[in-house]
C-alpha cells in the first residue's frame, strides 16, 4: 500500500482570541474562535485531511497500546482529544475541545491545551479524563507542552502579546509553578519541543536562521546547537527512546519523508515512506506513528522503523456527503415569462458541492439583463454567489435549508439582502427577493415555470 499525504504547517499564526488549524486545505477554527488565522508555510506538518476531517499530534502511551491524537471527528469547527488502540478498537474521546494531548511517562496523567476566553492554556488530567487542573493562565498562548522524562516538568510553546510572530520555549514543573524560558529569540519562531531521553536536552525547530533547521539546547537554558543546515524545511524534531537518534521531517530528498541523524546531527538518513507528517516513536523504538493519507483519505498510520509495513489506525473517514444533493430538483431550465418580457434562468446539476447557473432577461429582443450565478456547500452552509451584469459578485450565506429550497441572506448588501428558492410542485418555483425599499422593506416575487432546456 502505498501511503502519500499532504501536509499542513505546524508553526501557527495566532491572533488574541482566535486559533486557527490550517495549511494546504483551508482553515479550522477551534472553538470558540470567531475567526481563522492559517499556520504559515514553513513549519511541520501538523494534520493531515481529508474532506471536513483533520488529525494532529499522534502520541504514544507509555505501555505502547494505545495511541493519542487531536481530530475533528465530531463537529468540524473542533478539535477534541481522542485515543485509539494500535490495531484500530477501541476509539474514545477523553475531551471536548482539547489538543496536543500528551500522556505522563507513567501514564496516570495527560497534559494538553485548551482556549479560556481568548487565550490558549495547558491543562492536565487524568488519564481516563478526570480532575481536569488548569496549569497555566496569563496573557500568553500556550501550547504544545511534552513531559519531561522523570515527569518532573513541562516544556511548551508561549506566544508572547505584541506585534509580530515569535514563538518562544518555556519550562515549568509539571504542578505549573516555576515558570521560566528556556529559549526566546526576537523575531523569530522556535516550536516543537521535545525532551530527550535522559531529560537533558530539548530539540525544537525554528527560522531564526531565515529557515526552518533543527536545533537542540540544555534543559538548564544556555546557547543552543544547530543540528541541520539544508535548504529543504526540517521540522517535527523527536528523540528516539535510546537517545541516540533524532528524528525529524524534511524534502529535501524530494518527497516528504522522515529523517533521522545522530544526536549530534551527524550522518542524516531518510526513512523510504512518503507523506510522514508529525511523527512519534513508540517506546520500545519498534514503530513509528505518524499522519498521512492513503486511498484518498487521511488519518494516524502506522509503520515499522524503518519505513515498511504502513498501515492504518484510524478508521476510514466516510465519503463527505454532497450538501447540495437537496437541491438537485433546482437542476434545469426554469422561465418567467410576461407580454413585456421573459427571463430564463439555467442551473447544472450538483457535482463537486457546486452548482453553477445562469440567468438572462430579454425584452424587446434585446437582453436587458444578465447574470452568473453560484450555490456552493460549505460546510453546513449553502453559499449563493451573484455577479449581475456590469456589477461586483455579492455573496448570501444560508439561514434556511429545506429538501424544497433555500433562503440565503446578506445583510451588508443594498439589495437584495434576502433571496429564497421555493420549490412549488415538480414544475413550479418561486423566487423571491427582500430588503430596505425607501419606503420600508420591500419584496418581489418571481414566479417561474420548468422549461425544455433545448432550442425550440
Amino acid at each position: 500500500m502505498s501511503v502519500v499525504g499532504p501536509f499542513i504547517r505546524e508553526i501557527p499564526v495566532l491572533a488574541r482570541g482566535s486559533v486557527v488549524l490550517a495549511g494546504v486545505f483551508g482553515a479550522l477554527a477551534l472553538a470558540p474562535a470567531p475567526r481563522p488565522v492559517a499556520y504559515r508555510r514553513g513549519a511541520e506538518a501538523a494534520a493531515a485531511r481529508q474532506g471536513p476531517v483533520r488529525y494532529f499530534h499522534p502520541r504514544w502511551s507509555p505501555d505502547g497500546r494505545r495511541i493519542m491524537f487531536s481530530a475533528n471527528l465530531e463537529n468540524p469547527r473542533r478539535l477534541d482529544l481522542f485515543t485509539i488502540g494500535v490495531d484500530g478498537s477501541g476509539l474514545a474521546k477523553l475531551r471536548d475541545g482539547a489538543h496536543d494531548g500528551s500522556w505522563s511517562p507513567d501514564g496516570a496523567r495527560v497534559v494538553f491545551a485548551s482556549m479560556v476566553e481568548g487565550d490558549l492554556e495547558l491543562f492536565v488530567m487524568n488519564a481516563d479524563g478526570a480532575d481536569v487542573r488548569q496549569l497555566t493562565s496569563d496573557s500568553t498562548m500556550d501550547y504544545l507542552p511534552s513531559w519531561s522524562p522523570d515527569g518532573r516538568r513541562l516544556v511548551f510553546v508561549s506566544i508572547p502579546r505584541g506585534p509580530g510572530q515569535r514563538h518562544d520555549l518555556h519550562v515549568m514543573d509539571s504542578d505549573g509553578t516555576g515558570r521560566r524560558v528556556l529559549m526566546e529569540t526576537p523575531a523569530s519562531e522556535e516550536t516543537s519541543p521535545r525532551w530527550s531521553g535522559d531529560g537533558r536536552r530539548v530539540v525544537f525547530a525554528t527560522n531564526r536562521d531565515g529557515n526552518w533547521e533543527i536545533y537542540a539546547v540544555a534543559a538548564a537554558g544556555g546557547d543552543a546547537q544547530r543540528l541541520t543546515n539544508d535548504d529543504a524545511a526540517d521540522n517535527a524534531p523527536l528523540f528516539s527512546p535510546d537517545g541516540r537518534s533524532i528524528g525529524f521531517v524534511s524534502d529535501r530528498g524530494g518527497a516528504r519523508r522522515m529523517w533521522v541523524m545522530r544526536s549530534d546531527g551527524s550522518h542524516p538518513a531518510e526513512i523510504p515512506q512518503d507523506g510522514v507528517a508529525s511523527p512519534a516513536w513508540s517506546p520500545d523504538g519498534r514503530w513509528i506513528a505518524y499522519l498521512g493519507q492513503a486511498d484518498g483519505a487521511a488519518g494516524v498510520f502506522v509503520m515499522s522503523a524503518d519505513g515498511s509495513g504502513a498501515r492504518r489506525v484510524t478508521p476510514v473517514p466516510a465519503p463527505p456527503a454532497n450538501r447540495l444533493g437537496r437541491m438537485r430538483w433546482l437542476a434545469g431550465c426554469w422561465e418567467l415569462r410576461t407580454p413585456q418580457r421573459v427571463t430564463l434562468e439555467m442551473w447544472m446539476p450538483p457535482d463537486g458541492e457546486l452548482m453553477l447557473g445562469a440567468s438572462r432577461t430579454v425584452a424587446g429582443g434585446v437582453t436587458r439583463e444578465f447574470e452568473q450565478l453560484r450555490l456552493q456547500a460549505r460546510g453546513d452552509t449553502l453559499v449563493y454567489t451573484a455577479t449581475p451584469s456590469g456589477q461586483r459578485e455579492t455573496a448570501f450565506r444560508s439561514t434556511e435549508t429545506s429538501d424544497s429550497g433555500f433562503t440565503v441572506e446578506n445583510l451588508t448588501h443594498d439589495f437584495p439582502q434576502r433571496i429564497a428558492y421555493q420549490r412549488r410542485g415538480a414544475d413550479s418555483l418561486i423566487a423571491r427577493i427582500e430588503g430596505p425599499g425607501p419606503g420600508g422593506p420591500r419584496g418581489i416575487d418571481f414566479p417561474m415555470r420548468r422549461v425544455a432546456c433545448t432550442a425550440p
